[in-house]
């Protein structure tokens, strides 16, 4: 039976991205996208911080084009990340591997925008060490491992 793993998202980037280079010398960049959830008429309205990581021309893409704020729509896979925390636990966390992000509103509307939440912290995953137990693709073995920081978390 095949499998299928594909994420549509949409929201606002809530800061620049961040890129490093695995020690292959392939950019990675990341950033948090905030996505409201669907609104219920009994309920506050949730916004949801999802970690968005790209790897190569699109990491590249995203380092040049991508600013806090703007609006746009991820397309990629769901990724399950594990590590070892400082306590011995085993920590998970989910983020999504891009493979497409596209515009969803014109430059000069994006610049005006002052977006409407804060990010939340993730203290949790603050104090864990830079150990990814698997990963699917060797290439990027390396990206899991390096951290100039050891106190930082893994991704």
């Amino acid at each position: 039976m095949p499998y299928f793993n594909r994420v549509i998202l949409v929201g606002r980037i809530t800061r620049d991205p961040e890129t490093r280079y695995t020690t292959s010398g392939r950019m990675v960049a990341t950033f948090n996208l905030a996505v409201n959830r669907p609104p219920r008429p009994d309920a506050e309205e949730v916004t949801d911080f999802i970690r968005i990581v790209t790897f190569g021309k699109l990491a590249e893409f995203a380092k040049m084009y991508l600013k806090k704020g703007q609006l746009i729509l991820v397309e990629g896979e769901l990724r399950l990340q594990r590590w070892q925390a400082r306590d011995g636990t085993t920590r998970t966390t989910a983020e999504i591997w891009a493979r497409d992000i596209r515009f969803l509103e014109r430059k000069s509307v994006s610049e005006t925008v002052e977006p409407e939440f804060e990010e939340e912290e993730e203290t949790e995953f603050a104090e864990s060490e830079s150990q990814i137990e698997n990963s699917d693709e060797d290439i990027f073995d390396d990206f899991w491992r390096e951290s100039e920081n050891p106190d930082e978390p893994p991704f």
